[in-house]
């Protein structure tokens, strides 16, 4: 987690959470199984300065144009 000045609250940086067992018993695990992963797409959230991650995945083609390291 790290405070964002900006949007006034904590944003996550990496996602956490449980497997749900649909997608594990047919690979026979009956336990539970945690997931984790590091959120890349959060930290260059901060650096573009955009208020939501989903913005990274809109295909807005003018804000990949106009940004010099996405060219």
């Amino acid at each position: 987690m790290v405070y964002n000045e900006k949007l006034g609250k904590w944003i996550e940086l990496f996602g956490m959470g449980i497997f749900r067992p649909e997608v594990t018993k047919p690979l026979g695990i009956t336990k539970p199984v945690l997931a984790w992963g590091g959120g890349i797409e959060r930290i260059a959230m901060l650096k573009y300065d955009l208020d939501d991650v989903r913005e990274f995945y809109n295909n807005n083609l003018g804000w990949l144009r106009s940004t010099t390291k996405c060219q």
